[in-house]
Parts: C-alpha cells; sequence; structure tokens
C-alpha cells in the first residue's frame, strides 16, 4: 500500500460532498476519483477539485482507477449491488446507512464478504459521539447493575406535507423513518444493550403514502431487558435530530442526548452530569459534527493496518434484522421474534 489511500467516492448527495471534504482534510487521504451523474454538480466539483478525475459511471471508475478505498453515498437501494462490486474487484469499502432496503437483499453482500479479506464499514456514526460513548462506558462498568426498563425516542422536525424523492419510495429506501432515521436509534439500542431478541410494533402513516412517518415498538432484548422505541420525522420543535436514551438499571438509571449524559448511582444517591463539552476532543475538521471526521479517521487507519472494523455489513445486517421485524410485526399485528440468520 502506497503513502496515501487512493479514496474513490460514488454519489454526490450531501453525504458524498461531506465525506470528500473530511477525506479530503485527512493525512494520509488523497480522493482521486468520483462517479456522479448529475451534471450540475459534476461541473462544480470540476471547477472546485480539477486534480479529481469524474466518472458517469462508477463501475467504470473502479476498472479505471487504482482504489484502495471507496465511499459509497448513494440512495438506499444502491447500496448492496454497489458494495459487491468493490468486494468482486477486492476494494475495501464504506456505505452509508442503511447497509439495504432489506435484509433480505442484504444476503448476497453478506455471502460475498465472509471469508474475504476486504476492509468494509457502514456508517452508524452514533458510535464516535462523546455523549453516547461515555454512556456505553457507563452502562459496561457495571456501577448501575443490569438494565430494567427502557423508553427511548428519534425524532426531527421534517416531513409536513407530501415528501418528493427517493426516501419516500418504498422501492428505493426500503422504508420510511424507521429505515431512513431511526436505523440510528436501533443501532445505538443494539451497541448499549445487545441482541433485541422480539418485537411488537406499529406505524403509522400520515403525510407519506409509501413510507411510515411515525414508528412505536416494544422491544425484548437477549439480556432480559424490555421498553419502548419511538421515531418520527413529523415532530414539531425538533430543528435537528434527536435521540433521547432513559435507562432504568438495578442500581441507579442513565439518560443520554447527544448533549449530555446524565446518571444516577445508588452507590452514593447522586446525580452526575456531563456535557458534550465536558467530553468534547478536538478533530482535524469539522464538517456537519466531529462524530463524521473521526468516523473517516478509523476507517481509514483500519485500511492501514488492514484491520477489521467494529461496524461492518455483518453488524448492519443485524441492524437490518431488527428493522425487517419490526416491519414484519406490523404486518402480523403481533410480538414476532428476531432471527439473526447469516451472521
Amino acid at each position: 500500500m502506497g503513502k496515501e489511500i487512493n479514496t474513490g467516492i460514488i454519489g454526490l448527495g450531501k453525504m458524498g460532498i461531506l465525506h470528500t471534504g473530511i477525506l479530503n482534510s485527512l493525512e494520509g487521504v488523497n480522493v482521486t476519483a468520483i462517479a456522479e451523474k448529475e451534471n450540475l454538480v459534476k461541473k462544480m466539483f470540476e471547477n472546485v477539485l480539477p486534480s479529481v478525475k469524474i466518472y458517469d459511471s462508477y463501475k467504470r471508475m473502479l476498472d479505471e482507477e487504482d482504489l484502495e478505498l471507496v465511499f459509497i453515498t448513494t440512495p438506499t437501494s444502491l447500496h448492496v449491488k454497489m458494495a459487491e462490486e468493490c468486494v468482486n474487484r477486492s476494494v475495501n469499502f464504506f456505505v452509508e446507512k442503511p447497509l439495504g432496503v432489506s435484509g433480505k437483499e442484504c444476503k448476497t453482500l453478506i455471502d460475498k464478504v465472509k471469508g474475504n479479506s476486504v476492509i468494509n464499514m457502514v456508517g452508524y456514526c452514533k458510535h464516535f459521539v462523546d455523549t453516547f460513548r461515555k454512556a456505553k462506558e457507563i452502562i459496561d462498568s457495571g456501577e448501575l447493575g443490569n438494565p430494567i426498563y427502557l423508553t427511548s425516542y428519534m425524532y426531527v422536525s421534517q416531513q409536513f406535507s407530501k415528501g418528493s424523492g427517493w426516501r419516500y419510495k418504498k422501492e428505493a429506501s426500503g422504508g420510511g423513518v424507521l429505515n431512513i432515521l431511526a436505523t440510528h436509534l436501533v443501532d445505538v439500542l443494539l451497541w448499549f444493550f445487545g441482541d433485541i431478541m422480539a418485537v411488537n410494533s406499529n406505524i403509522k402513516y400520515y403525510y407519506s403514502k409509501e413510507v411510515e412517518d411515525f414508528v412505536h415498538s416494544y422491544l425484548i432484548f437477549k439480556n432480559g431487558l424490555e421498553g419502548y422505541m419511538d421515531a418520527s420525522w413529523s415532530i414539531r420543535n425538533y430543528r435537528l435530530p434527536e435521540i433521547k436514551i432513559e435507562v432504568q438499571c438495578e442500581r441507579g438509571m442513565l439518560v443520554v442526548t447527544e448533549d449530555y449524559v446524565k446518571y444516577f448511582s445508588d452507590k452514593n444517591s447522586k446525580f452526575h452530569v456531563l456535557y458534550k463539552q465536558d467530553l468534547y476532543k478536538g478533530v482535524e475538521i469539522d464538517i456537519g459534527g466531529a462524530e463524521y471526521t473521526r468516523e473517516d479517521r478509523y476507517l481509514v487507519e483500519c485500511v492501514k493496518n488492514r484491520e477489521p472494523t467494529a461496524l461492518d455489513v455483518f453488524y448492519a445486517y443485524k441492524v437490518q434484522c431488527v428493522i425487517d421485524t419490526i416491519y414484519e410485526s406490523v404486518n402480523k399485528k403481533e410480538l414476532v421474534e428476531i432471527s439473526y440468520e447469516g451472521v
């Protein structure tokens, strides 16, 4: 491997532009090629990054460029087939969340990656948020004892009229607020508390016809924890997406958002509050949040050291299995057990 990691970007939407900016600022990374079909976007980047070659076809880019890492930042329905093309060429890859429109669709990719040396990662960036990392540390320390009951939500003020674009077409997105937005909440709950074994769920369509605007699910975890998850992109007064998790434990309780961690320990009968300012450590460049820089830097280091990531396609497939089962529970109108077959 050369001194710099030659990197390609597929798709120049919001996330593609964000990752391009970050990667161009990281030491040891060189964005050399971009695949994008929209002429307006292509012309803009030709002016801004004249040294970067821009392709209409991502397959042609993969074939003609000597790339060690590719970022896939396209609509969800394209993720799996593009990742498979990377595996076919032994190119390390990053794919934005969620992994696909369904677990069934992801199975071919999972099978291809098994036994393969391609380093891969899915963009569950909440693992790199200071407050969530601290909450995970507190939970794992055992100070609060076993978790008993939780309530959680993810809300944003986004959808109050009929939407347009791929996110509101089930075939392209895999679903609405659950698969597009609340996949982050499902990820954090799995990360904090381990496997979810069964779900009983409801969804509601209101502003959207093909995809859900509201989802509510009762979760039963393997470790005995139970509780609720609620999500919507149609809740007023949430300018930015907000996750909040509150868990009652044997010897205390914990509340976490992106802004703070608050926990009560029976050991000293006292509340402790840590704000994101207290936990913050600087990054090379901050575009949209320090977590994105940490995410990209982590992947680059894994590629340099030939080490697997903790957020690979197998982990992302488990998140997809939970989401699929929530939709299944809605259709069956009953509690459904989750199968993680194939992981």
